[in-house]
């Protein structure tokens, strides 16, 4: 493997890689099907199911993650109910057209095949910041669904936190959205805010700009919203034993999780792991296409920040 990463790296104009550039070159090690997007720019086949995404992402989850999942496991959790049909024609009338292999022909050489695949700084990038649209396309109608109401808090929960605008302390909506997942850990909504406690929300990057809305949060930062997000996720997952339907955003019960999974990208973002970012965020325009978080466009942020140095005299 040394000798091929060296291989690799005699092909940029680089002395060393910093985090990012390791997890871009980690992905052209493990033959990430590269030529599926172009080099940086996305690594990983349309998901065909919902999978957890704890089975397929690097590095284990956070301790307190997996004690949530298990603890929801003990409680037999209420899985999601039909809520009618998700039907992508509209993106036919959009102009969008199905692609029904994963790879377009020409997208890379046959004889790159035969040498495990092709090089990164070969492939060109393919300028369709919106091909994930021709494959819900080419999926077709599919079942819909709505989370369990037990994901949001209850009506005496959110008078007692009050708005996040509100005189009260941060730490004591802190403590209190603690207290909840405690008592009721299927809350995916109080596992969802006590992140954004730790980040301004949504905000913290603007997804149809490149400029940040704050402030860059600090390391540590990062760490704490992550864990909270992937407390939300893992808890939310419990609903989804073999998913192959959708969530839509216009079901209130959705909402929750489908922003956890925004939320956990994002933070993947900014932390600079541009392929696990990629992955939970494939996962999250699956589940919801019509996209009203924005998934898609923070999706070509992603990409055009994993793009790959141009060799020399390229």
């Amino acid at each position: 493997m040394r000798e091929q990463a060296d291989d690799l790296l005699r092909q940029l104009p680089l002395e060393r890689l910093d985090g990012p550039g390791c997890d871009l070159l980690l992905r052209a090690l493990m033959q990430q099907d590269i030529e599926f997007w172009g080099p940086g720019i996305g690594a990983h086949r349309w998901p065909d199911a919902y999978h957890g995404l704890f089975m397929h992402l690097p590095g284990p989850m956070s301790d307190a993650a997996s004690q949530a999942a298990n603890q929801v496991a003990r409680i037999f959790p209420e899985q999601a109910r039909s809520s009618g049909t998700f039907d992508p024609s509209w993106l036919a009338k959009e102009g969008v057209e199905p692609l029904d292999d994963y790879a377009t022909p020409g997208d890379y050489d046959d004889e790159d095949e035969d040498d495990g695949g092709a090089s990164p700084v070969e492939c060109e990038a393919l300028d369709e910041p919106d091909r994930w649209k021709r494959l819900v396309l080419a999926a077709g109608p599919r079942p819909a669904f709505t989370m369990p109401p037990q994901h949001l808090l209850t009506p005496d929960e959110r008078t007692a936190l009050g708005q996040p605008d509100d005189d009260a302390p941060a730490a004591d909506r802190k403590a209190l959205l603690e207290q909840i997942t405690q008592e009721r850990p299927m809350a995916v909504e109080a596992y969802l805010l006590r992140a954004d406690l730790v980040l301004p929300g949504p905000g913290i990057i603007d997804p149809q700009y490149d400029d940040a809305a704050g402030p860059a949060p600090s390391a540590r930062e990062l760490a704490e919203a992550r864990d909270w997000y992937e407390r939300a996720v893992v808890v939310g997952e419990q609903a989804l034993h073999f998913f192959r339907g959708a969530l839509l955003w216009r079901e209130k019960n959705n909402r929750p999780f489908l922003n956890a999974l925004y939320g956990l990208a994002q933070v993947h973002f900014l932390r600079g792991s541009w392929n696990t970012s990629e992955q939970i965020l494939f996962n999250l325009l699956a589940l919801n296409p019509h996209d009203e978080p924005l998934a898609g466009t923070l999706l070509a942020r992603v990409r055009r920040a994993a793009g790959l140095p141009a060799p020399d005299g390229g």
